[in-house]
């Protein structure tokens, strides 16, 4: 098995020189620590599991994102027992494979429908903020919130994407109080002006 963090770490909860270093730069979180170690305790239960490469577990609201190797959701998603006791202590599981695109995630969250267009803002401090449109007439049939969309999305990722359905556009021309768009452009205005 291949997890965040070493074997060796977890089994003697003290993280070596190069753990620890990844820790500091958020390669990895506390919670990828926390749960390799939860996922090692169970794997004399599912010897399955130890063919696992998770690359991040990430806990957001009520879910749990695991992210893993290309061809390996399976080992995870076959073990229903597995799946039920990470759903009973962690939320919702979801497990995405890497590579890590923003496009196949946005695609795998509201299939089968489909978003009209990606754009990305780059701020002046070098990061960068994806913004998604999606169509009107998906509005009541996606699954998720546009809020649901943007924490997962944004956890997975690594960075901000926002979500937007077409006629939210229509709707700020009526007048209507700043959201979190409107704010964020804004502020990217005022900032290149003042470069």
């Amino acid at each position: 098995m291949k997890l965040p963090v070493c074997i060796f770490d977890l089994e003697s909860e003290m993280l070596c020189n190069i753990c620890q270093e990844r820790l500091d730069r958020k390669e990895i979180s506390s919670f990828d620590i926390e749960f390799s170690k939860w996922l090692l305790n169970r794997v004399k239960e599912y010897p399955s599991i130890d063919d696992l490469d998770l690359r991040r577990a990430i806990q957001t609201s009520g879910r749990l994102i695991l992210i893993v190797k290309k061809k390996n959701a399976q080992i995870i998603t076959s073990l229903e027992p597995l799946v039920a006791e990470m759903k009973e202590s962690f939320g919702e599981v979801m497990v995405f494979e890497q590579p890590i695109k923003l496009r196949k995630i946005v695609q795998t969250l509201i299939e089968p429908f489909i978003e009209v267009g990606v754009n990305s803002l780059y701020l002046p401090d070098g990061s960068r903020e994806s913004i998604v449109m999606l169509r009107d007439e998906d509005r009541n049939k996606i699954t998720y919130s546009k809020e649901d969309l943007k924490e997962i999305v944004s956890a997975v990722i690594g960075e901000s994407v926002m979500f937007q359905y077409q006629d939210d556009r229509v709707e700020k021309l009526e007048e209507t109080p700043k959201d979190e768009f409107d704010e964020r452009m804004e502020e990217f205005s005022s900032r290149r002006g003042r470069l």
